[in-house]
């Protein structure tokens, strides 16, 4: 089950890498953002985690943003995770003409 929501990315913050207790290697990244309701005011303020697949080429913006529900590695409680992120056209952009929808 996948679920969306609108994101602002107002800042992404340097990733962070280091070896865990296990002596692996870990690395994370998070952003700052606001979610935001389907009328576009501002919901909620928070840090999202910024998937391994995804650390470092997250740029702020607004975004559709899916997620997913699953179980934590370690902690086995469910949590939702960004699964996509899809950019949405800023003050002045335009979408790509095949994703245009005429009147």
């Amino acid at each position: 089950m996948q679920h969306s929501s609108i994101v602002q990315i107002l800042k992404v913050n340097e990733p962070r890498s280091g070896i865990g207790k296990n002596n692996k290697p870990w690395q994370m990244q998070e952003a700052e953002c606001i979610l935001l309701d389907g009328d576009g005011a501002v919901s909620q303020v928070g840090v999202l985690d910024v998937p391994k697949d995804m650390i470092g080429n997250i740029v702020p913006g607004s975004y559709t943003a899916t997620f997913s529900l699953s179980a934590h590695y370690q902690t086995r409680k469910i949590e939702s995770r960004l699964v996509s992120l899809t950019r949405l056209p800023g003050k002045g952009e335009r979408l790509a003409p095949a994703a245009e929808t005429k009147a």
